[in-house]
């Protein structure tokens, strides 16, 4: 399996846009029918950035990522169901924290479904701590330092 990671370039919206549908469908949201016309222009004119992972010319997953001034928001991660469990997600994350750090932002945050034990299992592994309790989600912090 060759995957490669790279900054998202606005031709790959249709690919990010079924990856959000997928992991939508992986946590049960069925209220949810995926972004807003336009939302994710906001990812290619300025701090705000999507990494995604490449395996033989498709994109099989993806990383946003906001800038704030105090951190940065890690609003969504997804990776295609048969590309799961390859350490892309975690790459994706790592991938994440080194923009948070060349921003010299101190800490990365997310949000994570109460029910997503898996998900939540892997940012623990990654250093993230549960800061608070929000509804049906879990925010999640990690203090980033230069790397």
């Amino acid at each position: 399996m060759n995957v490669t990671y790279r900054r998202a370039v606005s031709e790959d919206i249709p690919a990010i846009e079924r990856l959000f549908s997928e992991m939508l469908a992986s946590v049960g949201d069925e209220k949810t029918k995926g972004y807003e016309d336009g939302y994710l222009d906001k990812f290619f004119c300025g701090g705000d950035v999507i990494y995604v992972a490449v395996s033989d010319g498709e994109v099989v997953g993806y990383i946003s990522v906001e800038l704030h001034r105090d951190f940065v928001y890690l609003d969504d991660l997804s990776v295609t169901k048969r590309f799961r469990g390859k350490g892309i997600g975690k790459k994706l994350i790592k991938f994440a924290e080194r923009y948070a750090a060349a921003s010299s932002v101190p800490a990365a945050s997310l949000h994570v479904e109460s029910t997503n034990t898996v998900a939540r299992y892997l940012y623990q592994r990654l250093g993230y701590a549960v800061t608070a309790t929000e509804e049906s989600r879990f925010r999640m912090t990690k203090h980033i330092g230069k790397e």
